[in-house]
């Protein structure tokens, strides 16, 4: 990843674009699923776009078409890791007289066709929006500016401040949210590591759908 090619002008106008598009698509009339799915997929589009005619490439958001097959894969093995961490550490729980499902459990919808789009929504299309606005560009341009002035602390701090800005647009009423807390540390570090955003797109998107799985059951 180029993310020294992530400049002030490019980092502004994807902040333009992602509020912009929620703007638009929070005043819909359709439903609130749809329009979290309808935002999520129109800043996929438009920061793709944005970084492909601009920046002559998605080099620097760790996308180019060099890097995608080796992050799918580094993301399957990731993935994997991930899964065995947590099975263990919901044995662990089990054997404590603990159900670790219970944690896990969220609210799906009521209809078939909803809970559809949920999963297509919150699985897929949202994760991806998320990993490349989150660590592809909040993570690379606060590296990329950080580099120039501390550079032994540089990925650190870019690791924190990204992942505390994911944790607070995932905040509720109920507190701080620990999946994303985690998830948001292990996206940046695998992201770091295998240089391709594909690798916590894939650890991100396989996740929730494991999660949303659980929940259906």
């Amino acid at each position: 990843m180029d993310t020294e090619k992530i400049n002030p002008v490019l980092f502004t106008i994807t902040i333009g674009i992602i509020f912009t598009v929620e703007m638009i698509a929070h005043k819909l009339p359709i439903s609130p699923l749809m329009q979290t799915g309808t935002a999520r997929f129109l800043e996929i589009i438009s920061i793709l776009m944005v970084f492909k005619w601009l920046n002559n490439g998605l080099g620097a958001i760790g996308l180019s078409s060099e890097q995608i097959v080796p992050g799918l894969k580094n993301g399957i093995i990731w993935s994997a890791g991930f899964g065995l961490v947590a099975a263990i550490f919901g044995a662990v729980l089990f054997l404590s007289g603990m159900n670790p499902f219970k944690l896990l459990h969220g609210r799906l919808p009521d209809s078939k066709m909803d809970i559809v789009f949920f999963f297509l929504i919150g699985g897929v299309i949202a994760p991806m929006a998320e990993e490349i606005f989150f660590r592809g560009v909040v993570y690379g341009f606060i590296k990329g500016m950080l580099l120039k002035k501390i550079k032994k602390w540089a990925i650190p701090a870019a690791l924190i401040i990204s992942t505390y800005l994911f944790v607070i647009a995932h905040q509720t009423s109920a507190g701080i949210p620990l999946p994303q807390l985690v998830g948001g540390i292990v996206f940046c570090v695998s992201y770091e590591i295998n240089k391709s955003l594909m690798t916590p797109i894939l650890i991100h998107t396989l996740g929730n759908l494991a999660l949303f799985t659980i929940s259906f059951f």
